[in-house]
Formats: structure tokens, C-alpha cells, sequence
């Protein structure tokens, strides 16, 4: 029998070093509280973490983040652990290129509001109108909401009756699909689909799912004071690995490769934790409260002993539906793509009406996308160019995939053996394809010294979220509703994480950490 070594009490143990966990961590030890982290794998961050490859540094799964400028929300949020001066970010004025060889069309997507207005104006001049009163109308609430939050208690009393009234409309747009509030402005189906992109990919859901507040607001969050999107300089990983250190500062205990295997009780309540390994170090720990910081499912199911928790909740969340994952493409080039002139962002490009609906029901569903008259491709190295040597670039395409494909292949055992190698190499050169029509080079793998793909299988083994579900659980309008509050059933256990309240993204995923440690503060009060 492995002896187990008792590293004693602490005030606070955090399952779980993700971005929410690291926020959540960092409030409780610069309290002065004694706190406990560990995380399953080598690197602190979860689903915002780097990888390195051949002086190629690639990015796990971040895009874009928004208010990282003073006076902003992620910033704001830095702040309040006092980490804001730690962080550089770059400033993203557009998004890329949105090209549809169907219409003829070729735009760049701009992040701030009133660009972006113009933009669809010049492309879409039938629908002026529309396109001014649906952004007249919810980016005013957008403005309204964020800078509600903003002031907090600061907030002039006079406008309250106005903000009244924002909130009012956006409480009113809970339940109702996106696409459904969108037609009340605009009519033309391909204006409907560029206005949710960038919603849809964020959320992890077809445009025809989507919930229209989080839709709405998940795009204009990016939109209103001049544009809020950035890029964390040396990759989220830098971010996160920044807030580990920041942590280990204040006397906090980090330890990696350590996942935890239960959490103990006693008369009702979380007592401590327990790791046990077959190699490696076994542990116990005790505490006063437990932050858990990753997905649910495994809390409810797995972490916390048969009884403890109702019945009723734990198959609530287990009757839930995750979000899509993703099979994600890593390049590492030996072209220096801004010298050939490509030098977005991202280029995404469509070659036949209705490009999208494949994109979420064929290539997703069957794990064949040979057919997909769409691409696209994040080319980190243009945002960042210090992820990779000069004069070389990194591209990332990911399309949306299911992951009961992946999770077939594997067997019971859940082995990566022949099964799943065989079906990762039939789609390799599908998403090479794509990458390269996405960026126009023929024959790209001859330039390619990396390449790395990335299924929904990684996801789940690096980040331990259900079916590789990549922003918690999915963006229908009933479970957006009815989303599951940081409080657990269980008096001394909070959670957070994109898989509770306030849901997916980085900044929420950061709000609702520092929201799971005032929480535990409360409990841990004399």
C-alpha cells in the first residue's frame, strides 16, 4: 500500500492551477490566508498555456482578450490581485479577413464598434438601416452595462433610471436565440452570419443555438470604447505562468503533477483532499474550505464521495450538454508570411453559399471535412512575433469537432493506440487543405517544420473538461438559464471555472476565481 504523506492544514486548497484557480488562490494568499494549489499537469494554466516545439512557440487555445487597458475589465481584474503591472498586452485593432469567393467579397473585420457598423454598411448597403438600429441599440446597453461595472459603487445616481432601463433590455433577450433577435433588424441570412462569427466561434455553437444575450454581449464586450481586444505578449501561457509565480510570492503552495483523487469529509463538511498516485508522491492535506476550479462533472462525479452531494444535483450535471470541442492544426513555417504580404491576424475564406452550416453539422459531426467550403487560420507569429525565430511564422487552424469520434477510437481502454493514429492521420491532410486555401500557399507542408494536431482527445487529457468541451458547458439558451451557481451544496466548497457562473472566457473565467475566493474569505471570517 502507498504510503500517503500529510503535508497538514491549510486554510484554503484550490483544485486545479487554471486561470480561474490562479485568480481565485492569488486573492486568499495575498489575504494573508495559508493555501494550497495542485494541478494535475507540469504547467500551471489549463486551457491558457503555451507548448514549445523547435524554437516554435504555439498557443494552446487563446485568441483574443478583452479590457486589458487600464480602466478596463481584464485589467481591472489583474488589478484587484495586484498582478496588472505584470502582464503586457498588445492591442488588436481587427480581428483578419473575411473572404467569400461566392459573393466576391474580401473585408477585414474591425474590433471597434463603429468600424465595424461601417464595414458592413459599405458590404451590405441594403441593410443600413438595420445595421445602425440593432448597434444603436445594444451597443448603448453594452456601453451602459460595462461601465456600470466599471464604476461599481462609484456609479452617478442620476443614471440609474437609464441603466434601469439597459438592463431591462438585455434581462430581455435571456432565453430567446440570437438569430431570432437579429432578423427583428435585418433580414439577409449571409449579414446574420457574419454579425454572430466571431460569437459563434468564441461560444463554441452554431449560430442557430446561440443564446442572443450572451451572443450580443460577447461580441460588443470586444466592440464598445474604441475596440477591447488584445493578446497577452509571450502567449497566455506567459499570463498565467506570471500569476503562478505571483502566487508562490505571497507563501502560497503550488505543486504540479499532483491531481487530487477525492476530497474528504467529515460531519457533512469538506475536511481536505486527498492525491493518491501509483508513482510519484501520494499526499493529504486538510483545510477549512475547497476551491474547485475545473470541470464540474468531475467534482460532482468523481471527486467527492457517493452521498455527499444530492442526488438531484449531480445528475443535473450530468444529464448537461458540453460545448463542441475542437481538432485544432499547429504549424510551425519556415516562411516569413508578412514579407509574401499576409499579414492579418486571421484569414478565414469561404468558397460556397452557406459554408458555415457544414462547418457545424458535417465536418463536426461525421470527423470528415474534406467537403467544407470553408477555412481559416490564426497566424500567431503576425500578432506576436516573438512565439517564434525571425523570419518564420506560426498558423493554427481548429474547426469545431465532436468529440464521440475521438473517444471511439480510443477503445474501452481508453488507449491512444492504432485506432486513433490512423484516424489522425485521415485528417491531417484534410486541415493541411484547409490551411492552405485559408492562407493561399499551395503546397504548405513542405515549409512546415512543425505540425502538431490537436484533438478533442488532447483537450480532455491536458485540461480534464468533459469531451474536450473547450468553454464549459454549451450556449443554448435553456442552459444559460439555468447555470449552475459557485456555492456547491456543500457549505465549505465553492467552485468556479467556464463551467459555473459567471461561464466561459477568459475574463469570466478570472472574475469568477476571485468571485470563488471572496466566498471562501466569508466562510473563513471569524
Amino acid at each position: 500500500m502507498t504510503e500517503i504523506e500529510d503535508l497538514g492544514e491549510f486554510d484554503a486548497i484550490v483544485i486545479g492551477a487554471g486561470l480561474a484557480g490562479l485568480m481565485a488562490g492569488n486573492s486568499l494568499a495575498a489575504s494573508g490566508h495559508r493555501v494550497l494549489m495542485l494541478e494535475k499537469h507540469g504547467v500551471p494554466g489549463g486551457c491558457t498555456v503555451n507548448f514549445e516545439r523547435k524554437g516554435y512557440r504555439f498557443e494552446a487555445s487563446n485568441h483574443v482578450i478583452n479590457g486589458c487597458a487600464p480602466g478596463g475589465m481584464t485589467y481591472r481584474l489583474l488589478e484587484r490581485i495586484g498582478a496588472q503591472e505584470r502582464v503586457e498586452f498588445i492591442h488588436l485593432d481587427d480581428f483578419g479577413r473575411r473572404v467569400d469567393e461566392e459573393r466576391g467579397t474580401d473585408v477585414t473585420l474591425p474590433w471597434a464598434l463603429d468600424g465595424h457598423v461601417e464595414m458592413l454598411i459599405k458590404n451590405f448597403p441594403d441593410e443600413q438601416e438595420g445595421i445602425r438600429s440593432f448597434y444603436g441599440k445594444y451597443g448603448s446597453m453594452a456601453e451602459a452595462l460595462l461601465t456600470a461595472q466599471d464604476a461599481g459603487e462609484d456609479l452617478v445616481v442620476e443614471e440609474s433610471s437609464k441603466l434601469a432601463e439597459e438592463v431591462e433590455l438585455y434581462s430581455g433577450l435571456g432565453g430567446r436565440k440570437a438569430p431570432e433577435v437579429l432578423r427583428e433588424h435585418v433580414s439577409d441570412p449571409d449579414l446574420i452570419e457574419l454579425m454572430l462569427a466571431i460569437p459563434s466561434g468564441f461560444l463554441g455553437t452554431s449560430s442557430n443555438e446561440l443564446d442572443a444575450s450572451l451572443a450580443i454581449m460577447c461580441d460588443l464586450v470586444f466592440r464598445v470604447g474604441g475596440g477591447q481586444a488584445y493578446y497577452p505578449k509571450g502567449g497566455s501561457g506567459r499570463m498565467t505562468q506570471v500569476l503562478a509565480e505571483l502566487f508562490e510570492e505571497r507563501g502560497g503552495t503550488l505543486l504540479l503533477d499532483q491531481g487530487v483523487s477525492e476530497i474528504s469529509f467529515d460531519g457533512g463538511r469538506a475536511s481536505g483532499i486527498v492525491s493518491r498516485r501509483r508513482a510519484g508522491r501520494s499526499i493529504s492535506a486538510r483545510a477549512r474550505t475547497v476551491i474547485h476550479g475545473g470541470d464540474v462533472t468531475a467534482f460532482a462525479s468523481r471527486l467527492c464521495p457517493q452521498g455527499t452531494l444530492p442526488d438531484e444535483y449531480v445528475r443535473g450535471i450530468n444529464q448537461r450538454r458540453p460545448s463542441i470541442s475542437a481538432l485544432t492544426l499547429f504549424a510551425g513555417l519556415d516562411l516569413d508570411l508578412p514579407a509574401m504580404g499576409i499579414t492579418d491576424c486571421e484569414i478565414s475564406r469561404s468558397w460556397k453559399a452557406g459554408g458555415d452550416s457544414p462547418f457545424f453539422v458535417k465536418g463536426a459531426v461525421s470527423g470528415d471535412y474534406s467537403d467544407l467550403p470553408w477555412a481559416a487560420a490564426t497566424i500567431y507569429s503576425n500578432i506576436d512575433p516573438t512565439c517564434c525565430p525571425k523570419g518564420k511564422s506560426i498558423v493554427a487552424t481548429m474547426l469545431l469537432a465532436s468529440p464521440e469520434i475521438y473517444e471511439e477510437a480510443l477503445g474501452t481502454d481508453r488507449h491512444r493506440g492504432r485506432a486513433y493514429k490512423a484516424l489522425k492521420d485521415r485528417l491531417l491532410p484534410q486541415l493541411i487543405e484547409k490551411m492552405e486555401r485559408a492562407l493561399g500557399i499551395p503546397d504548405l507542408e513542405k515549409h512546415a517544420e512543425v505540425l502538431e494536431l490537436a484533438t478533442p482527445v488532447t483537450i480532455e487529457r491536458f485540461t480534464e473538461n468533459r469531451g474536450g468541451a473547450y468553454v464549459g458547458w454549451r450556449y443554448s439558451p435553456n442552459q444559460v438559464q439555468d447555470s449552475i451557481p459557485q456555492r456547491s451544496p456543500v457549505e465549505n466548497i465553492f467552485l468556479c471555472g467556464h463551467w459555473v457562473r459567471p461561464g466561459g472566457g477568459v475574463s469570466n473565467a478570472m472574475a469568477g476565481g476571485l468571485n470563488a475566493a471572496e466566498l471562501a474569505a466569508q466562510y473563513l471570517a471569524p
